[in-house]
């Protein structure tokens, strides 16, 4: 059985974006790496901000530690079978 302790840090602080009206169409809405437009025929368009999502994935990674590990001892000779 491997056992994982992971320790979480305190996750940095995302910045709240604002929304900004476009006066109708498109309609825009726009989080930290991802925009979203959508068009008054129902379409829409997603516009990535590619380094934004890499930052937050490698600070994501960055705060999981993997401590300890313990890998199963391996055992020789017959193994159990049960039928049930």
């Amino acid at each position: 059985m491997v056992t994982e302790k992971k320790t979480k840090k305190a996750a940095p602080k995302k910045e709240k974006l604002q929304n900004i009206s476009s006066e109708g169409w498109p309609v825009i809405s726009q989080g930290t790496h991802l925009t979203v437009k959508t068009f008054e025929d129902g379409s829409t368009e997603l516009v990535w901000d590619d380094e934004q999502l890499l930052k937050e994935v490698r600070e994501a990674i960055a705060s999981v530690t993997v401590e300890d590990t313990v890998t199963p001892k391996k055992t020789k000779g017959k193994k159990n079978v049960s039928t049930q």
